[in-house]
């Protein structure tokens, strides 16, 4: 039996969530950032690291990352400062890899930043009991 349905139409597209950060360390620099409830992790391109004076990753321990096409292992690094949705995080672990050329938006906002946010919390807990595991 399917469960009835409320919010999107079958046919349309939900619409994407893209808000602004602010990434610094020796620098700052602004970045748009889609709210992806998928990634465990935040993900920010390489070019915003070294602009905001990130050494470049070659030491950095590397952990796999699922992305649309293939396993790739990536840089996982630590942001000075990172200002998102109200939050100032200091130290925020994030991935260093950039999404395609073609993409809206320069990186994603992962699960270490919305699990910050007490609406996501309650959001979290309402649906709970309905999370399979």
């Amino acid at each position: 039996m399917p469960l009835p349905s409320k919010g999107f139409p079958p046919s349309a597209d939900p619409p994407s969530l893209i808000v602004h950060a602010v990434c610094q360390a020796k620098r700052t620099v602004v970045l748009r950032m889609l709210v992806d409830t998928g990634a465990t992790l935040t993900m920010i391109p390489r070019k915003a690291a070294l602009v905001v004076g990130l050494e470049p990753a070659v030491v950095s321990p590397r952990i796999p990352v699922v992305t649309a096409s293939a396993v790739e292992y990536v840089p996982l690094r630590r942001m000075p400062v990172f200002r998102c949705l109200g939050l100032e995080l200091r130290g925020l672990e994030f991935v260093d890899h950039d999404l395609p050329p073609e993409s809206a938006v320069d990186g994603l906002l992962g699960l270490n930043v919305l699990r910050h946010l007490t609406p996501f919390r309650q959001f979290v807990e309402q649906i709970r009991s309905y999370l399979i595991a």
